[in-house]
Order: structure tokens, then C-alpha cells, then sequence
């Protein structure tokens, strides 16, 4: 077994295994007692007589003491008879693993590991990520390659001393019960340990000040701690107001140092698309990959080697509109009209559209809604529309209007397949419906925010996000989510959480700025890369999109024409992740293959 200071190599006569770091100030942290060595690759903010005890109970086969290892981060046990191997709740650091003969291999990139095995693209996966990309559960334990699997957050690989691979359940979070006063408290410590282990862990930190409550109060905590005045970053665009809430929040905090500055024209949306960079997986954030480069090499000229952000922030602190469902009963009627009223005046919408699509919602069983959403994509129907959808199992992506007959039947095939294996969510925990579709979105966000992790370590710059410890997702999920999610406040579990910390006037802040004037702008700009992108569509190639349909969607857009912005952003983003992946693919199986196994 080697151990150096970014990377984590256990190797034996049945396994191989490496972990690497998601950025230049991450250091892989290391414990030995009799009978475990444990390796901590990642964010770990435990002190390190606690990680002492933590090897002691896993050295006794104690698998949940995996849980008293806080941050974002991989676990890994190696015992006399066994390794065993767990990433974080979130799903920000999977664990990623496959057999080469007769020998697991397991590793912290996909990518890598399909390359080893000589896998080819697993169309089936790619396929139900694209259509259904908030059913995580779904496609969780698969991978882009063939053959290559995750274990869900939650549950942990462990390998014998025989080569044997199985997957367990080690979480149980139970039901969520606590008031909104028990989890707020859990919170802040959560999130006050978060922060501060990190900013003491770096040399040169710097902080998003977006404007918005998540970003502020993570810099006003990192402030509180900090021995110097610490960066605070906001980017302004024209007709956004997130700049002039940065300011406030910047002027009523010391220690900080706020700078704003503007986003140029040359990195808007779809630019420079032949300089994506080689990711492990596909994410949302290679549209903006221009832009992201940009400011990470900004975020470098200023000596940054860790970056704090509100990142997940609203994947934690806030359910899905399905959680109405919860309040579809006849003890919370009076709750489910008061929830359904102050959304539908918020979003203009019907209250008795959302009190339906609540009561049908929590008449339907999960296994019932796989098959509907099998049955619709193979019989060629499309996505239901209006903010009532999202109370529902999960959302049929846009995406799905341009998705070939082939794409739509590998999805329903799989969507078939997982509802005759789950009957409900496969969740850590006995959730509702909100607090289940919150998590497995949660996941999706997170998994797909490696992508934006790795192009900043690629300039130098570690990403974090405090929001995505687990500390703070076991507090946020010991609240239901029906109280967590209200109309009546933004996020009321954050309230709770930093009391008075950051100034009232971003508290109670309702307005979010919307930056999708940016990607129109985009649109119009780089019309014809996006042409030569799609002229050449490995998507199309796959069989899985329709591309003259995703180029009509396109120059609609750069005409000023309202389209189905997110799903044309999935969409090309995995047509650029494939474009990266080719030189990959080049030492692989030349065959296309089908499905591929998931295992549970």
C-alpha cells in the first residue's frame, strides 16, 4: 500500500485502488490503530483525535462510524481481512469501481477505470442522464462506460480477502422528526466547522459574494474566523441586482475585502467550445466553460488556493415542490392550501393546479410512476409544462422533445427495470416524498458539480462547498422537508442556523437574479461554433438525439426566442464531454454497446 500527499494507492493480489484530491490544497489524511489504517481522501473536517476512534469502531467492523467522518470526502478502511470504501452524502466524491480479471478495481474517476477495462460508452446510461436526470436513483450506480459501477451515497464497497465486491447500505437516517429550532442549531455547527476548518487549512482563501443568502453567509462565517481580511468576489452583469446585495453584505461585514468585477463579452455562454476541457463526467457547467476558465485563472492571479461558495446551498436547505405532497392528507389539508396559495402567488400559478397534482402525487407510487414515465417516452410523448410538473416523482427533462426513438427506449427499458428491483426511492433513510426527490436531487446537482471542481484544479484553485459536508446534510435532513420549504420565507432552516450573522435585508431577500440573458447572448454569438458542434454531433452519431431538432431549438434562441434553455445545456454539454472523451475512446472497444448492468 503506498500513501503519498495527494493520492491514495492500496494495492493487493485482488485489489487495486487510488484516490486522488479535488484541488491543490487537499491532503490526504491518514490514521493507523491495530487492526485499520484509515485513509481520508478529500475535504475532512474531523479533528484528529476523533479519527482515532473512528479507525477503532471500523477496526471492530463497526461500519457505521463511517457516518463520525465529517466534510466531503472518501473514506477508506483498510482491515486485516477486508478494505472497505465510502464517498460522502452528497455525492460530490463517488466511489467508482469495476473488475479487470478477476482483480476490483476501484478509483476516484470513472474515466480511468473505463480506460483500464477497455469499456466502451454505455449509451443506456447516457440516454436516462439526459431524460431523467433528477431520478438519480436511476442512473446512479452506473457510469458513462460499460462496466464500470458507483456505490450510492449512503452505502459503502467492501472487498474480501477473496476479490469479492459488495455493496451495503451503511446509512440510516431514519425519519426526518426535528424542529426547525434542533435542526437549525445542527446546522450552524455544521456549517461553522465547515468553514472554518477550510479557511485555517489554506493559505490564501477567497470567497463568491453573489449577493445571494447562501454565498453571504458562508462569507460572513468565514470572516468571523479568519486572522486577516479575506477576498470577497462578486461578478456583475447589466440588469442584475445580485452586485448591489454583495455590496450591502460586504459593507455591514468586516473583514472583508469585496471586488467586483465584470464578466467580458469573450466568455459568454457556448464560446471557445473547441477548448473544453477533459472531464471525468458529463455536467451542465462545460456550456460556461469559457467562462468558468476564466475566472478560476482570475481567481489563481490573485493567490487563491481555496474558494468558498453558496454552492448547494438550495439542494440542502430546500425541498422540491413535490414535498406538497406530504401536506396531501386530511390532518395537513388546511397546510397544503396555505403552502399551495403562497407558491401560486409567488410564481403565478393556480393553487387548486397544485393541490391536485399534490393529491395525485401522493396517491401514486414511485414503482407506478417509473412505469407511466416508461410507457409515455417509448410511445413518443413529451414533457408536461408548468411549475405543477415538479410535484411529481421526479421531471422528464426537455431534452426528451429531441430524444431519437432508440434514446427513449433505452430509458424506458431502464426505467422499467428499476421499478420491478425498487418499489420506493433508494434513499438512506424512511423519507417522504419531498425529503426522498430532494436527495436524489441533491445527488444529481452534486455529481455533476465534479466537472466544475476539476476544470478549477485544473487552474490551480480549489472549489468548495460547505453546503455539501455531510455534517450539514444529515442537519438539513433531520428536518422534514414540508418545514424546511415554505413560501412564507426564503430558507428558514438557514435563519435558524446563523441567527443575526448576516444583515436582515439578505435574510429575507425573495428575489434571486437571473443570468439567463447571459446564455441568449451567448446564443447569438457563437452561432456558428455551435453549427460546426452540431454539424459533426457525436450525440447524433449515438443515435440518442435528434440534432436537426436541437439546431432548430438553437437558432430560435439566438433569435431572442424563449427556448428550453436548461435542456439544450444538457444537451450540448454532453455533445462537448463526448468531443473530450474522444482521444479515450480511441484506446477502447470500438463497439457501441447497450445497457450495461447497475448494480443495487
Amino acid at each position: 500500500m503506498g500513501v503519498g500527499p495527494d493520492c491514495a494507492v492500496v494495492t493487493t493480489d485482488r485489489l487495486r485502488l487510488w484516490h486522488g484530491q479535488s484541488g491543490p490544497v487537499v491532503r490526504l489524511r491518514q490514521v493507523d490503530v491495530p487492526g485499520c489504517r484509515l485513509l481520508i481522501a478529500g475535504c475532512c473536517t474531523t479533528p484528529e483525535p476523533e479519527l482515532y476512534a473512528v479507525a477503532d469502531r471500523l477496526a471492530a467492523h463497526d461500519a457505521t462510524a463511517v457516518g463520525a467522518v465529517d466534510g466531503s470526502r472518501v473514506v477508506i478502511a483498510v482491515r486485516s481481512d477486508d478494505v472497505v470504501v465510502a464517498g460522502d452524502l452528497a455525492g460530490q466524491c463517488p466511489v467508482f469501481f469495476t473488475r479487470i480479471h478477476g482483480t476490483v478495481v476501484v478509483g476516484s474517476h470513472a474515466g480511468q477505470l473505463g480506460e483500464l477495462v477497455g469499456s466502451s460508452l454505455d449509451r443506456a446510461w447516457l440516454a436516462t442522464r439526459l431524460l431523467v436526470p433528477s431520478a438519480s436513483d436511476v442512473w446512479w450506480t452506473g457510469t458513462p462506460w460499460q462496466a464500470v459501477h458507483t456505490v450510492r451515497p449512503g452505502w459503502l464497497l467492501r472487498i474480501d480477502s477473496a476479490g469479492q465486491a459488495t455493496t451495503t447500505r451503511w446509512l440510516d437516517l431514519g425519519a426526518p422528526t426535528a424542529a426547525l429550532t434542533d435542526g437549525g442549531r445542527a446546522l450552524g455547527v455544521a456549517l461553522r466547522r465547515a468553514v472554518a476548518g477550510r479557511v485555517a487549512a489554506a493559505d490564501q482563501p477567497t470567497l463568491d459574494l453573489s449577493g445571494g443568502l447562501d454565498s453571504s453567509t458562508v462569507a460572513v462565517l468565514a470572516a468571523a474566523v479568519a486572522d486577516k481580511p479575506l477576498r470577497a468576489l462578486t461578478l456583475t452583469v447589466d440588469g442584475v441586482d445580485d452586485a448591489a446585495a454583495a455590496v450591502r453584505v460586504a459593507d455591514a461585514v468586516d473583514g472583508l475585502i469585496h471586488e467586483q468585477r465584470d464578466i467580458p463579452g469573450s466568455v459568454l455562454p457556448y464560446s471557445d467550445l473547441d477548448q473544453v476541457p477533459r472531464v471525468d463526467e458529463p455536467g451542465d457547467f462545460l456550456v460556461a466553460g469559457a467562462w468558468l476558465r476564466w475566472w478560476r485563472e482570475r481567481l489563481a492571479e490573485y493567490g487563491s488556493d481555496v474558494h468558498l461558495g453558496g454552492d448547494g446551498g438550495d439542494g440542502v436547505l430546500l425541498a422540491l415542490p413535490s414535498y406538497l405532497a406530504d401536506l396531501a392528507g386530511p390532518r395537513t389539508a388546511r397546510a397544503l392550501w396555505r403552502h399551495a396559495n403562497g407558491w401560486a402567488q409567488l410564481r403565478h400559478q393556480s393553487p387548486y393546479r397544485l393541490v391536485r397534482a399534490a393529491s395525485a402525487l401522493r396517491r401514486m407510487p414511485y414503482r407506478v410512476a417509473l412505469a407511466r414515465a416508461a410507457d409515455n417516452l417509448i410511445s413518443g410523448g413529451g414533457p408536461p409544462r408548468g411549475w405543477a410538473r415538479l410535484v411529481s416523482w421526479f421531471d422528464l427533462s426537455g431534452a426528451s422533445v429531441w430524444a431519437t426513438p432508440e434514446a427513449r427506449r433505452l430509458v424506458g427499458q431502464r426505467l422499467r427495470q428499476h421499478a420491478e428491483e425498487h418499489a420506493v426511492p433508494v434513499v438512506p433513510g424512511r423519507f417522504g416524498i419531498g425529503d426522498a426527490t430532494a436527495w436524489l436531487s441533491l445527488n444529481a446537482f452534486s455529481r455533476g458539480l465534479r466537472s466544475d471542481v476539476e476544470l478549477a484544479a485544473s487552474c490551480g484553485v480549489t472549489v468548495q462547498s460547505p453546503y455539501l459536508d455531510d455534517g450539514a446534510v444529515r442537519a438539513c435532513w433531520s428536518v422534514p422537508a414540508s418545514v424546511r420549504t415554505t413560501p412564507d420565507e426564503p430558507k428558514p432552516l438557514l435563519r435558524h442556523a446563523v441567527g443575526g450573522l448576516v444583515p436582515k435585508g439578505i435574510v429575507d431577500r425573495r428575489t434571486k437574479g437571473d443570468y439567463t440573458a447571459l446564455s441568449y447572448r451567448g446564443l447569438r454569438r457563437n452561432t456558428d461554433q455551435l453549427d460546426h458542434l452540431l454539424a459533426g454531433s457525436r450525440l447524433g452519431a449515438l443515435g440518442l438525439i435528434d440534432i436537426p431538432a436541437v439546431r432548430d431549438e438553437q437558432r430560435r434562441g439566438a433569435a431572442g426566442i424563449p427556448i428550453r434553455l436548461g435542456a439544450f445545456d444538457t444537451v450540448i454539454s454532453m455533445e462537448l464531454w463526448l468531443r473530450s472523451t474522444e482521444d479515450k475512446m480511441a484506446t477502447m472497444s470500438a463497439t457501441v454497446g447497450g445497457s450495461g448492468a447497475f448494480p443495487t
